[in-house]
């Protein structure tokens, strides 16, 4: 009996001495660096990385950074505003200011207003901003969820810090994740088993600024050797005729996009509000862009959606989501020339 006894408490407690490894390993290598400080999030372009939380990211290199630099120009959005480049930008609001990408995957409005408090609230100058938005962005009123998604803590006033590394945590016990994360980190080195887990994407972000760019995938773009045959597998056929999306804004954006106009007013902020040009050639609902124009003033807002020079091109794009820095730097260019 007692010998039974002694082997059901083994057997109970092995489960319990699991997960107190596997959480002794995430701390001790943290993956998703959201346990330990850093200076520099990513190496600029090493072998692979481990996707990070890039709402965190940003969230982070800007506490970190804030007071040191002070920043006073902020650009805003999706993944699509990373190729914003701040040198194209300090071209038209002056190179004296000092400007940051707060950007992360997949925004949703709701994050974009939090950032944009959170700055506030920290009593930093917002003098210039660019709004780069969409339908995806628009219609998003409520967080995301996900370790890829999920929103700062500090933006929430850490009332999701607990949820917010448990849902990490989580993601890093699934053995198709552990596995080949623990294989590279511990020797550096990538197999064709991880293509699935790990980004292989080269690339280089500035610590300063938050600047993601693709230094290589332009090299390629101009030696003739990106769009190969897997990659155009991406720009999917379009129909040709204008299609227009369904209504982004309802009551709940509104009063968001009315506390961001609000913000700008006070802080007396330089704006504009550029609505992307996205591959799938989907126009803005119309009464969501009278919206915007309505109340971030149609001097300010810039419809670039639907069928245009840029959508046309399939060589605007990195593939079928993310538009070039050259697209960007022209529609800066437009959107500036009467300033």
């Amino acid at each position: 009996m007692k010998k039974f006894i002694i082997r059901s408490i083994h057997f109970a407690m092995a489960p319990i001495l699991a997960v107190i490894l596997m959480l002794v390993i995430y701390i001790v290598l943290d993956p998703f660096k959201i346990i330990w400080h850093y200076d520099r999030f990513i190496e600029n372009n090493a072998k692979a990385y481990i996707a990070l939380n890039q709402d965190y990211v940003s969230t982070k290199t800007f506490d970190n950074n804030y007071q040191k630099y002070r920043y006073n120009s902020f650009i805003f959005g999706n993944s699509r505003s990373i190729f914003y480049q701040i040198s194209d930008w300090k071209s038209h609001i002056g190179q004296s200011n000092s400007a940051f990408h707060f950007d992360a995957s997949a925004e949703p409005l709701y994050a974009l207003h939090k950032k944009i408090r959170y700055i506030d609230s920290k009593n930093v100058r917002i003098d210039n901003a660019l709004l780069i938005v969409d339908y995806d962005l628009l219609k998003k009123i409520k967080p995301n969820t996900g370790s890829l998604y999920e929103i700062s803590p500090q933006l929430e006033n850490n009332k999701n810090a607990v949820s917010f590394h448990i849902t990490h945590f989580k993601t890093f016990t699934f053995p198709n994740f552990f596995i080949p994360v623990l294989y590279f980190k511990l020797t550096n080195n990538v197999l064709p088993f991880m293509k699935s887990t790990l980004d292989y994407r080269p690339r280089s972000v500035d610590p300063i600024t938050n600047e993601l760019r693709f230094e290589l995938f332009e090299k390629m773009i101009t030696d003739g050797t990106y769009y190969t045959q897997e990659r155009m597998k991406h720009f999917y056929k379009r129909g040709g005729q204008q299609v227009y999306s369904k209504p982004a804004l309802s009551s709940s954006q509104k009063l968001l996009l009315e506390d961001i106009k609000d913000i700008f007013h006070k802080q007396k902020t330089n704006y504009k509000v550029i609505i992307s040009p996205l591959y799938d050639q989907e126009k803005l609902n119309q009464n969501d862009l009278y919206y915007l124009k309505q109340i971030f003033g149609e001097k300010n807002v810039f419809d670039y959606s639907g069928i245009n020079k840029y959508t046309r091109d399939y060589t605007n794009y990195y593939e079928s989501s993310h538009y070039r820095p050259h697209v960007a730097r022209e529609i800066l260019d437009e959107v500036y020339i009467t300033e």
